[in-house]
């Protein structure tokens, strides 16, 4: 009876070990998921360990997706400074940023500074204030620049992402919208009626002219030529 108990320890032991893991493999495969919703248990189940063998690596689930958030900026497709205007470089990163959060909603959604930290911000802001000092920009103003390009991506992102739901029933939100319009009294809405072509136009149209007035005004500042703008 012994023997047989002390068989059972050693095969429990032997096939109940913790596998090896390495923090890297496991935020690769958190980001691989996709940090949207991502719980320990769905992790664990996909590097096949145990719920108990994560928290040997990372104290909390908060610990973990902020470490996660930040490995998954080491492959964002940042970009790149080859000396272009301002603008341009502004209007890159806007795109960049839109993308991530768009397909990562949850960075729109959750209290960022909790859940995911500060310093995903701070090595991106820090890439792009350096790029912004080049041209003459002081950090405080890069740092207005980027708030707004934050502002404007965070906007563009919501938008995609309310477009989107649309598409998942083969729609637009366009041609919803056009269609739910052509139902009312179009004398109750004279107005809407003249703006409605404005108010269904594709998120990219409507981010450009809100960067092109912004930094439009920004050259004014800097006394700058204006004609040099490009938000493409």
């Amino acid at each position: 009876m012994n023997s047989s108990i002390t068989n059972k320890k050693i095969k429990e032991t032997t096939y109940g070990r913790p596998r090896l893991l390495s923090h890297e493999e496991i935020l690769e495969s958190a980001v691989e998921l996709g940090l949207e919703g991502l719980t320990m248990k769905r992790l664990a189940k996909h590097l096949n360990v145990g719920t108990a063998t994560l928290y040997q690596y990372f104290d909390s689930r908060k610990s973990l997706m902020r470490a996660a958030a930040v490995y998954s900026l080491s492959d964002l497709p940042l970009p790149v400074d080859t000396g272009q205007h301002w603008s341009k470089l502004s209007t890159e990163y806007v795109s960049v940023i839109q993308n991530l959060l768009a397909e990562n909603p949850s960075f729109i959604h959750s209290y960022q500074h909790t859940d995911y930290g500060f310093e995903v911000q701070f090595q991106l802001i820090e890439k792009f204030l350096s790029s912004m000092s080049k041209r003459y920009f002081t950090p405080k103003k890069g740092m207005e620049l980027f708030n707004i390009i934050g502002m404007v991506a965070f906007a563009g992102a919501i938008e995609i992402t309310r477009q989107r739901e649309f598409e998942y029933n083969d729609e637009s939100m366009k041609d919803v919208a056009k269609r739910q319009f052509s139902k009312l009294n179009k004398k109750e809405f004279p107005y809407m009626t003249d703006a409605l072509c404005v108010f269904i136009q594709e998120p990219q149209s409507k981010l450009e002219l809100l960067l092109t007035a912004t930094f439009k005004s920004i050259a004014r500042e800097r006394g700058e030529d204006e004609s040099e703008i490009s938000v493409c």
